[in-house]
């Protein structure tokens, strides 16, 4: 099972997502190779976390113009999160 981290950094309208992993309690953390657009990267992630993701919390690093901060989301609720700028709109609050 994975645990992941991600780190998003910029703007509502320009960001980027960080997604990395860890299967061993967050001692080493791994890139996950997700190619494509932000949005193509997200729903690669969202098939990830489904089927790999351990039930705790995702830990999110937002390091963006509108806040700097380190959240947790439950993985439910950011699995119905379809759309890339809807999770970054949430995050953005």
């Amino acid at each position: 099972m994975k645990t992941f981290k991600l780190k998003v950094t910029g703007t509502k309208d320009k960001f980027k997502i960080e997604y990395n992993y860890s299967t061993n309690f967050g001692f080493t953390l791994n890139n996950c190779e997700y190619d494509g657009s932000e949005q193509e990267r997200y729903d690669k992630f969202l098939v990830d976390l489904k089927t790999n993701g351990e039930s705790g919390p995702v830990n999110i690093k937002v390091n963006m113009s509108t806040q700097n901060t380190g959240r947790g989301f439950k993985k439910e609720d950011i699995l119905k999160i379809k759309d890339v700028k809807d999770f970054i709109e949430r995050l953005a609050r």
